[in-house]
């Protein structure tokens, strides 16, 4: 069976997500213009904190809303009826930039982030086959990188007109192309369609040979019990064996990923980098060159996933970013004690790059695919959303104390001292009680942790 259609349907649910990305990847190159009258106004140090900051408040907001429409809408509606607010934020920009409309436009270009990536990575979780699953679901966070890429390049060389207008145009053509692609089966089956449920799966493999896989589907459907609303869904999974798990695993492993601290890198790349090497314009360039870096070590951990496995990736991905920071700190402690650098600038530079690398190995999606895979369907929305709810006001957190530090104290190496510890102490939660999910059902993995609990 070929898995060309899928490929295809998982890119276009990615589109969105890469659009959604645009809001944040926008912060870098926008926030340096402004600082060299290359905008309509100039963004002070902590208005752009409060930009940052603003759009992580908005997709945690976004993901507590995915709770109560992802299962009442279905995963396809959510990911289209966020075509609204999305053209809503790129407009606010464009017709009266002001900081007041900076800080609107990026909460709710949040929300819409919040709520594609709940509903869009269920979507690719629900409708890819077993083998390839991890890959599918490390897709949808690639587009995140590749939105790194294309808001460095196009933010550094276009205005914020011209940005806005791309974004707008991405999202009319992803909402142009997803509004012909089905509801998942799994979705289907819950609402007792069984004949859409089977067109679904039909149109999503690209064949007729579909009756072993919706078999296993039904089974999993079944095996769920009908719970009726967002509290009884919840006490049922905790009073259920390995459920309790699953909860706090969920929520570990995405707070976890939060103080991985990507969101530093990819928000302040060109201030980082300027803090490094001390040239104002050469950051423009350094931070297409990490973006670009991001991307390509992302498609490692791609084509590593459903192969190496979720945890090695998690725990070699983790040692790498405790390592690199800590060297980071070394450097940053050595600059702010006024000592000569010159010489380990580049040393500096191959740390950040290390980082970009280990981070995009595993922390930066790993956590989002096991999220999507450890938790039963009657319950998936409603944990999805609550774990990527705590994620993202993690990072709102992050993003406001690490800011405070950076610009207020100019102490970059305090930073990434936090970094690198709160890493190296995560390394015993992946080791000891990290799930490994690679190339399993949703049923299968439900069994392990059910009989994982019983043991």
């Amino acid at each position: 069976m070929s898995n060309a259609r899928i490929y295809l349907i998982t890119f276009v649910v990615c589109l969105a997500q890469l659009n959604a990305d645009l809001f944040l990847e926008w912060t870098s190159p926008m926030i340096t213009k402004s600082s060299v009258n290359d905008f309509p106004f100039e963004i002070a140090i902590d208005e752009a904190s409060w930009i940052v900051s603003s759009l992580k408040l908005g997709t945690a907001f976004g993901c507590f809303l995915s709770i109560f429409i992802v299962d009442f809408l279905g995963r396809k509606i959510s990911i289209l009826l966020t075509i609204i607010p999305t053209c809503l934020s790129w407009l606010l920009r464009i017709w009266n930039p002001s900081i007041l409309n900076l800080y609107v436009a990026s909460f709710i270009g949040g929300i819409v982030s919040g709520i594609i990536f709940t509903s869009g990575s269920i979507f690719v979780t629900e409708t890819s086959p077993a083998h390839i699953r991890g890959a599918l679901c490390s897709c949808f966070v690639l587009m995140h990188y590749c939105s790194n890429l294309l808001g460095c390049v196009v933010g550094s060389f276009s205005t914020l007109y011209q940005y806005s207008y791309v974004a707008i145009s991405l999202a009319i053509l992803q909402f142009l192309i997803f509004i012909w692609c089905p509801e998942t089966p799994y979705y289907l089956l819950r609402r007792k369609k069984f004949a859409a449920a089977m067109d679904s799966l039909i149109f999503l493999r690209g064949s007729g040979d579909v009756a072993e896989e919706m078999d296993s589907i039904i089974r999993a459907v079944e095996s769920n019990p009908r719970c009726n609303g967002i509290l009884s869904s919840i006490l049922h999974l905790i009073s259920e064996s390995g459920g309790k798990a699953a909860i706090l695993i969920g929520a570990g492993v995405t707070t976890v990923q939060a103080f991985s601290s990507s969101i530093i890198l990819i928000s302040y790349a060109q201030t980082i980098f300027e803090k490094i090497h001390d040239v104002q314009l050469q950051g423009v360039y350094t931070s297409i060159v990490l973006a670009t870096v991001y991307l390509i070590s992302y498609l490692m951990c791609i084509s590593l996933v459903d192969r190496l496995g979720r945890r090695p990736l998690m725990v070699i991905s983790t040692i790498g970013v405790s390592s690199c920071s800590f060297l980071l700190a070394v450097y940053f402690c050595m600059q702010e004690n006024a000592v000569d650098t010159t010489n380990l600038r580049l040393l500096s530079f191959v740390a950040v790059l290390f980082y970009t690398i280990s981070c995009s190995l595993g922390l930066a999606s790993v956590p989002f695919v096991v999220v999507n895979e450890i938790f039963p369907i009657y319950a998936k929305a409603t944990c999805i959303s609550f774990c990527f709810c705590i994620n993202f006001v993690w990072s709102f957190i992050a993003l406001r104390v690490w800011s405070e530090i950076m610009f207020e104290h100019n102490a970059y190496s305090l930073i990434f001292w936090f970094i690198s510890g709160l890493n190296t102490f995560s390394i015993f939660f992946l080791v000891f009680y990290f799930p490994e999910t690679k190339r399993e059902s949703l049923l299968q993995i439900r069994k392990n942790f059910i009989e994982g609990m019983k043991k």
